[in-house]
């Protein structure tokens, strides 16, 4: 059929009208046009990430056993290209197999750090205490980045006899060649959260994050081997909804992580980076569109959707790493679907940074990862993006670099959020000298401190941290008062303890009363005053001084001079 005249000159403008060309190519795979995609004025922050992978050395170091100076000498020159682009979060792997990139006291030395699973760097230093100094020099936040279950990834290395995997290998699963912990055990979850809960008390991190892996990835003939744990903790899950039982898992794990979180400090970001797609919309009307493939949801069992509408995350980098145009996932539909899906929590946008390196399944446009950052700024729900991962900034071609540098990221950017580090500024010539605290003033110091903590953070009383070690004694006077009294083992350190009640507000939260608080755990009750005590859940808290942002490192459970399960009060339905 012949087209008119008019019709054949607009056909022709559009097909050799390189903006609009593209920017119909960018469109073409958008079933829904999003309001928030409009032209918008410019965004005042940025979160702008990288994702510093240690597994299996993918970004730093770049082998295991390097020396100190190597070691530090590559994060270095990973922190000036940083810079270079203006990024301001730096995402750090510091448990990337039940190991530490930190010194612990729960998990072994990382093998990826030192060649061998629990040895220290020598000379010694601490990885993340160093790390954190460094980025907060440049203005950087830096976020702990965990991965919760996994034991060992590809390839073989002896572990740490003295690490949990090690020491408990009945909770220990293997699959597709690699080790996981089984989440479906209790005493496993705990673990993992006693884990990042020394970190989040011991260092200046910004944030704590989980990548996607919770259950493995699924392989096609394999069964992940939890039959035990299902058969023992299915409860009314058993036998016929593994599925649902293990979801239940994940979603215990993830509140209980964030209640523990914010007991320990309630400004601390908790974040969670997961598989691109919830579900899919043939399975779920809630689901975003495509072909259907692999889910969070269905296939690793983490239900991020609930997870954001309980308010149990303060943020998500869900992992699009598709480009516009794909069958199972594409971007802009995706980042929509995320859009109307992250409740109010902060929703930054995960790149795949590394197929513009790629030399076999890259991007197939090669400006596709600065197409993919154009659009997220027009996108009012998207407050920032995080590039995975870091090895590959070094190794963008020069016209890669020129177009990144000189258009997306070619200026400053707050970091998007209130709580980020400013940037610090150098020191004076001349450090005026102050006098040291007397003992007394000392003293004094900390008592106030500690009673400021337990006024400000909320205990969260699990039974599993209920382990004060020592021995407890009440004995009754003459006069009818009580003198409740504690004797540590002979290995604690130096502690100050505080004697806690708890009341039920009616708001499924309990208020803390301090009611004694001293050097030594000896309480002297009137009689009357035990009659009221002894009608509430009556807690000792041990705080240890030389470490002052531990807090609230024990509990005990005194109603029966017993440990007692007692009912997490921040559980959330």
């Amino acid at each position: 059929m012949k087209l008119p005249f008019l019709t054949k000159s607009l056909l022709l403008l559009i097909l050799f009208s390189p903006s609009i060309s593209k920017s119909l190519d960018y469109r073409k795979s958008t079933r829904e046009t999003p309001i928030e995609e409009k032209k918008v004025e410019e965004k005042k922050s940025e979160f702008r990430a990288v994702w510093i992978a240690t597994i299996n050395n993918i970004d730093w170091p770049s082998k295991p056993n390097l020396s100190v100076a190597e070691q530090k000498t590559e994060f270095l020159k990973l922190l000036d290209t940083f810079q270079k682009f203006n990024l301001n979060v730096v995402i750090l792997q510091v448990r990337a197999a039940s190991d530490a990139f930190y010194q612990s006291k729960t998990e072994p030395w990382s093998h990826f750090l030192t060649g061998k699973q629990g040895r220290a760097p020598n000379p010694f230093y601490d990885p993340l205490a160093w790390a954190i100094e460094q980025c907060h020099l440049r203005g950087m936040e830096l976020h702990a980045w965990f991965n919760p279950f996994r034991v060992r990834n590809l390839g073989y290395y002896p572990l740490d006899p003295k690490s949990f995997a090690a020491k408990h290998p009945q909770f220990v699963k293997e699959f597709d060649k690699k080790l996981f912990l089984d989440p479906g055990y209790p005493e496993v979850r705990s673990h993992v959260i006693d884990v990042i809960a020394e970190v989040a008390r011991n260092y200046d991190v910004d944030a704590i994050i989980l990548d996607d892996y919770f259950y493995p990835y699924p392989v096609v003939g394999k069964r992940f081997g939890d039959e035990k744990s299902f058969a023992k903790y299915g409860r009314g899950f058993y036998p016929k909804r593994l599925k649902d039982w293990r979801r239940e898992n994940i979603n215990h794990f993830v509140s209980s992580l964030h209640d523990t979180l914010q007991t320990i400090n309630p400004m601390i970001k908790f974040g969670i980076s997961p598989f691109g797609i919830w579900r899919n919309k043939i399975a779920d009307p809630e689901g975003s569109s495509g072909r259907q493939g692999l889910s969070s949801y269905d296939d690793l069992y983490a239900d991020v959707r609930k997870w954001l509408i309980n308010g149990w995350i303060d943020y998500v980098i869900p992992q699009l790493y598709w480009e516009n145009g794909n069958h199972f996932g594409d971007f802009t539909s995706l980042v929509h679907w995320w859009g109307k899906n992250s409740f109010g929590k902060s929703l930054y946008i995960g790149q795949a940074l590394y197929k513009s390196t790629s030399k076999t399944n890259g991007w197939i446009k090669p400006d596709e990862l600065t197409d993919q950052i154009n659009y997220l700024r027009t996108n009012q729900k998207v407050r920032g993006f995080a590039f995975y991962s870091a090895s590959n900034i070094q190794k963008l071609s020069a016209t890669q670099v020129k177009a990144l540098r000189g258009n997306q990221l070619n200026s400053v950017a707050a970091i998007d959020d209130n709580r980020h580090v400013p940037v610090a500024t150098p020191s004076a010539a001349s450090t005026p000298v102050v006098a040291p605290l007397t003992s007394a003033q000392n003293e004094e110091l900390i008592r106030k401190e500690f009673i400021h903590s337990l006024d400000f953070n909320p205990i969260s009383i699990r039974p599993e941290l209920s382990t004060l070690p020592g021995k407890i004694t009440l004995a009754k006077q003459s006069d009818g008062s009580r003198i409740l009294s504690w004797k540590p083992d002979e290995n604690s350190i130096s502690e100050w303890y505080a004697l806690v009640s708890f009341k039920n507000t009616g708001k499924r939260r309990y208020k803390q009363v301090v009611q004694e608080i001293s050097k030594s755990a000896e309480f002297n009750l009137s009689e009357q005053r035990w009659k009221e005590l002894k009608e509430m859940d009556l807690l000792l808290v041990s705080r240890d001084i030389i470490n002052k942002t531990d807090r609230f490192s024990n509990f005990f459970q005194l109603k029966r001079r017993k440990v007692k399960h007692v009912e997490n009060p921040y559980k959330h339905s």
